[in-house]
C-alpha cells in the first residue's frame, strides 16, 4: 500500500529481448480476450531435452557460485528450460524455504486464472432503511480510487436533492472480508509497518488501521461538497441485498492490479486478491478459506506448493521450493495460457533488472550488471530471507526460468547482490 498508481508503460523490454519483436505498453495492456502481440511466451513441450553448451555452462558456473560461504545452508535453487520443462540445474531445488514476496506469483497466477485479466470489481452506494441513510458497500476492490468515490458522491448527492433530503448519515459495509486478524506466521510488528489491516473498502491503497472508515469519511465529505448541508459518518452497517443502488464505481482491471502488486511488491493488493480468490472458489475470505482456495486452484493448474498461509509472503510459516516457484513462472510464460496470464510475461508487471520496480537499483556489480535489462523477476525480502524467481534468455537463445531462495542469512545488500549474480549467470554473465 505504499504506492497509488502504476508507472507508465514500458517499451522495448520483454518483446525485444526475448522475441526480437517491438512490444509497446499499449500492446501489453490490450484486452486479454484478444492480445495482439507476443511478449515472452514460449510453448511448453513434453519432448526430450538435450542440454546445450549454454545449459552446461550455466550449471557449471552456478555450482561454483552458489556456495555455502555466500548463501549458507538454507538455500534452494533451480533453473529450468522453459520449452521442455527440463531441469538445467538444481541445488536443494525441492526443499521448501520461506519464499517471502515471491509468494505473490502464486497469488497472481491464481487470480488471473480464475478471474481473467479484464476482471473489474464494483463498489456501490446503497440506500439505507431511513431516507437519510446511505451505505458505502465494498467489494474488496484494491483499486477503489478517490475519483471513483467522488463520482459516486456527486451522483448520490443529486439523488438526495431530488428527494429533498438535506441531511445524510453515511455508513460503510465492508463485510465482504472478515474483521482483520494476523495471518498465521505474521509477526505483530508487520501491522501497520509492512501491511495495513485488510478490509473490504480502501481508498487509493492508503495506509490506515481502518481503511473502510477512512474511505467512508472521505465519501461523506464529498457529499457535503456536492450540496448536502449536513453529512456525517456514523459507522458500519449491512446493506440489504435488495436495497436500491444510488451510485456505483468500477475499479481498474485485474491485470493492472496484478502489475502494481508484482512491480512494487504491494502486500495489501496481494492479500485482497488472495481473499477474493477464496470467495470466488466458494471457500470464503477467512485466512483458512483463502488458504484452502489457494491450494485447490494451484492443484487445478497442475502446480504444487509447499505450505502457504497468506498471499503476500509475509508469513514466516510459508514454504515454497525453488522448483515450485520456477514451475509457477514457467506456466506464466506458456503460450497456451497467454490469454489469461499475459501479465506474468509483461515488463509492466515483472520487475526488469536494473531498470524497474523492486529491481531498479539491483544488478550493479561487475558479476551482474551485464544482465541489466535482460532479466525479469519477482523479488522477496524479509529480515532473514532473500529470494528471486523469474526468467531470462540464455546465450543459446532459449528462455530459462529460475528461482533462488536464501533463508537464515540477514538480507544485506551483499546477499542481494550475490542472488543477482546467480540470475545474471543464467542470462550468460559468466
Amino acid at each position: 500500500m505504499r504506492t497509488t498508481s502504476l508507472r507508465p508503460a514500458f517499451r522495448v523490454l520483454l518483446g525485444a529481448a526475448l522475441t526480437g519483436t517491438l512490444v509497446t505498453g499499449a500492446a501489453q495492456t490490450a484486452s486479454a480476450a484478444a492480445p495482439t502481440q507476443t511478449t515472452a511466451t514460449v510453448t511448453t513441450l513434453s519432448t526430450a531435452w538435450t542440454p546445450t553448451p549454454a545449459d552446461k555452462r550455466i550449471a557449471s558456473m552456478l555450482t561454483s557460485r552458489a556456495t555455502t560461504t555466500r548463501f549458507g545452508t538454507a538455500f534452494s535453487g533451480a533453473v529450468l528450460d522453459a520449452s521442455s520443462n527440463a531441469t538445467v540445474w538444481s541445488r536443494n531445488g525441492t526443499t521448501g524455504r520461506m519464499p517471502a514476496s515471491t509468494t505473490k506469483l502464486v497469488t497472481a497466477s491464481n487470480a488471473l486464472t480464475l478471474f481473467g485479466p479484464d476482471k473489474r470489481f464494483t463498489t456501490r452506494v446503497r440506500a439505507g432503511s431511513g431516507t437519510d441513510q446511505v451505505i458505502l458497500q465494498g467489494s474488496g476492490d484494491p483499486s477503489l480510487s478517490s475519483a471513483g468515490l467522488d463520482a459516486m458522491a456527486r451522483t448520490t448527492a443529486a439523488t438526495l436533492k431530488v428527494k429533498k433530503v438535506a441531511a445524510a448519515r453515511v455508513y460503510v459495509d465492508d463485510d465482504v472480508f472478515p474483521t482483520p486478524t494476523l495471518a498465521y506466521g505474521w509477526r505483530s510488528t508487520y501491522v501497520p509497518d509492512s501491511i495495513s489491516p485488510i478490509r473490504g473498502v480502501v481508498r487509493d491503497q492508503r495506509d490506515s488501521l481502518d481503511t473502510s472508515a477512512e474511505a467512508a469519511r472521505y465519501f461523506a465529505g464529498r457529499l457535503k461538497l456536492y450540496g448536502i448541508p449536513t453529512v456525517g459518518y456514523v459507522g458500519r452497517a449491512n446493506a440489504a441485498s435488495a436495497a436500491p443502488v444510488l451510485a456505483s464505481t468500477t475499479g481498474t482491471s485485474l491485470a493492472t492490479m496484478v502489475s502494481q502488486m508484482l512491480l512494487t511488491s504491494d502486500n495489501e493488493i496481494a492479500e485482497a486478491l488472495h481473499k477474493l480468490v477464496g470467495i470466488r472458489m466458494g471457500y470464503g475470505a477467512t485466512w483458512t478459506g483463502a488458504r484452502t482456495a489457494q491450494a485447490k486452484e494451484l492443484a487445478a493448474q497442475g502446480l504444487t506448493s509447499g505450505t502457504l498461509y497468506d498471499g503476500s509472503g509475509l508469513s514466516r510459516a510459508d514454504r515454497l521450493s525453488a522448483v515450485q516457484l520456477a514451475r509457477i513462472v514457467d506456466r506464466g510464460l506458456d503460450s497456451r495460457y497467454r490469454t489469461k496470464l499475459w501479465p506474468l510475461q509483461s515488463a509492466q508487471a515483472i520487475p526488469t533488472a536494473g531498470m524497474t520496480g523492486t529491481l531498479k537499483y539491483r544488478f550493479t556489480t561487475a558479476q551482474s550488471k551485464c544482465a541489466v535489462g535482460r532479466v525479469w523477476a519477482k523479488t522477496g525480502t524479509l529480515t532473514d530471507v532473500v529470494s528471486m524467481a523469474g526468467f531470462t534468455k540464455g546465450t543459446d537463445g532459449r528462455v530459462k526460468v529460475f528461482a533462488f531462495v536464501v533463508n537464515g542469512r540477514t538480507s544485506t545488500t551483499t546477499l542481494k547482490q550475490n542472488v543477482d549474480m546467480l540470475a545474471a549467470t543464467v542470462n550468460g554473465c559468466y
